[in-house]
């Protein structure tokens, strides 16, 4: 069975958003963090009110011109005691893929993006093989509140990056920095891709499934240095090429220096998927030795003249189409789940996405192919590591009120939605 693309909306173009980051007043593992004070940036508090204002953002998207609105669902609201479920949280979510389909735009569910209940750690933890049961039966509960409505979960976003951010650099919950608990992780999030995706079958056959992988391009700081070049290609290596072949093989295998290994297997991962997610936004230099890190130091450095983004990173569209043929790898249809910049005066936001879109169609061109493209965002937002610093929404936010204003770049990501669609 073909499930994606789908016949009757073969190309998507949307925009994306995460529950935690626009939702507000969400209790979990990450309120926690906040109040113990772990976070670099200011509490996340009610982010942008999304959640009473869900219906407004649907139609926001419209307006943008999209055909696709990608969003993730909260597992602490929706569970917020072990085995017990919210259906008016539940009900909640099904009134904004409701409003979504009334407006012909096709709803994405995320399943997983780096939240959970309060209770998670403390009982079924990613380092046991009971958390791979537990989401399983939060994905039936889901998808059977959604029903025949949605057909497009993407189970997972970015597993790698929460495996290392959680428990190799504790900067996320449940912040752990003991390289030892990564492949247990690991195995833990790809089996549980694995039960979530069996579940989804089961109860809606023909629905999509897809994971979002965050990809990102590494270049040696000095051109000339072995040592760089070798740590670029560890890097890419372990960070984007061991996710392609975990669901290409069923294997996976790689380093994190200076000596961990993550290494693992799970036959079910070969055919679990019907698109591969990439998540991409830019590049970072490596150096060996490092001038902080012996093993190697990681930057973002200005090197095309292209200038960084109001968060400090590289703009660099022409790495994407490298990095797709890498993905091309899993011989599945992609979609680009996020793409986007910080860039709180919009000065560059429509160029930014002229440039990815101009390096998109050159991979397609190639024989790549690409079904999809999510701008990431849809709205100013609370990113994880940054508080509300940050702006990458096509629509401004005020803090104080709450209220949504429509950034210039709207008509340019509009513009270049009709090309993209055709």
């Amino acid at each position: 069975m073909t499930r994606f693309p789908f016949a009757d909306r073969p190309r998507l173009w949307g925009t994306a958003v995460s529950h935690y980051q626009v939702e507000g007043g969400d209790l979990c593992d990450w309120t926690e963090w906040e109040r113990a004070g772990r976070t670099h940036g200011e509490p996340c508090g009610d982010a942008v009110g999304s959640w009473q204002r869900y219906e407004l953002d649907a139609h926001l998207a419209a307006a943008a011109g999209v055909n696709a609105f990608r969003f993730s669902v909260s597992w602490s609201r929706i569970e917020p005691v072990a085995g017990r479920y919210d259906d008016a949280a539940l009900e909640r979510y099904v009134r904004l893929v409701d409003e979504l389909r009334a407006l012909n735009i096709e709803p994405i569910v995320t399943l997983f993006h780096f939240t959970h209940p309060v209770w998670f750690h403390g009982t079924t933890p990613w380092t046991s093989p009971a958390s791979v049961d537990r989401f399983a039966a939060f994905t039936r509960r889901v998808v059977e509140a959604f029903g025949e409505s949605v057909r497009l979960y993407i189970t997972l976003n970015e597993p790698l990056v929460f495996a290392l951010a959680g428990f190799f650099d504790a900067q996320i919950p449940p912040g752990i920095a003991d390289g030892a608990s990564v492949a247990p992780v690991v195995d833990h999030l790809l089996a549980a891709h694995c039960a979530a995706a069996a579940a989804i079958r089961e109860l809606q056959p023909s629905a999509t499934i897809g994971i979002a992988h965050n990809m990102m391009a590494f270049a040696p700081e000095r051109r000339w240095n072995l040592l760089d070049h070798a740590l670029a290609r560890l890097a890419h290596r372990s960070y984007n090429r061991a996710m392609v072949e975990a669901f290409t093989t069923g294997r996976w295998d790689f380093l994190l220096p200076p000596r961990t290994r993550v290494r693992g297997r799970r036959d079910g991962l070969p055919g679990s998927l019907d698109l591969f997610g990439v998540n991409f936004y830019s590049r970072l230099h490596v150096r060996c030795p490092g001038r902080q890190r012996m093993i190697g130091d990681f930057a973002y450095l200005d090197m095309t003249g292209e200038g960084l983004t109001d968060n400090g990173w590289e703009i660099i569209p022409e790495e994407i189409g490298p990095l797709l043929k890498e993905a091309s790898r899993t011989n599945l249809p992609l979609v680009i789940t996020e793409n986007g910049l910080a860039d709180a005066s919009d000065r560059v936001r429509a160029s930014f996405i002229e440039s990815h879109l101009v390096e998109i169609e050159r991979a397609e061109s190639l024989g790549i192919a690409v079904h999809g493209y999510l701008h990431w965002s849809l709205l100013d937002n609370y990113e994880w590591l940054d508080g509300f610093g940050p702006r990458f929404g096509l629509y401004e936010v005020d803090r104080k009120t709450l209220a949504r204003t429509a950034r210039p770049s709207v008509e340019a990501f509009r513009r270049a939605g009709r090309r993209f669609l055709g």
